[in-house]
């Protein structure tokens, strides 16, 4: 059985006004160093990620999933969001598949959404 992967909602990868909107809401210098944070903590959440699932832990893959969609709301990391999100409806249903089938087109988002914050870093 292969499994589907629907598009995230949005093809927009990074989103400036969100940027904008969460430095105008909390300052510039908060704001750089969430997106900071963010940027770096990226690897230890794929990689809980990955660990969860290998171990079918479930409740600590939906943990994972659910700090990864949120910061990537906040960041205005709206693909990659968007792959949370339908990584937390498969972790609900258990389903390993899909989900394996959803880590390495994540992983390629989430690699690509970082170098684009980095781009956008220096201009909040």
């Amino acid at each position: 059985m292969t499994a589907v992967i629907e598009s995230p909602v949005s093809q927009v990868l990074v989103s400036r006004a969100s940027l904008r909107d969460l430095s105008d809401q909390m300052g510039p210098d908060v704001c750089r160093q969430f997106v900071g944070n963010y940027i770096n903590m990226w690897e230890g959440r794929y990689a809980r990620l990955v660990n969860s699932l290998d171990g079918g832990d479930y409740p600590g893959a939906m943990d994972v999933v659910l700090s990864i969609k949120i910061s990537s709301q906040m960041a205005g990391a709206k693909q990659l969001a968007g792959y949370a999100g339908i990584a937390q409806d498969m972790v609900g249903r258990t389903d390993i598949h899909g989900l394996q089938s959803l880590l390495e087109p994540m992983q390629q988002c989430g690699e690509a959404t970082l170098a684009s914050l980095r781009d956008m870093l220096a201009g909040i």
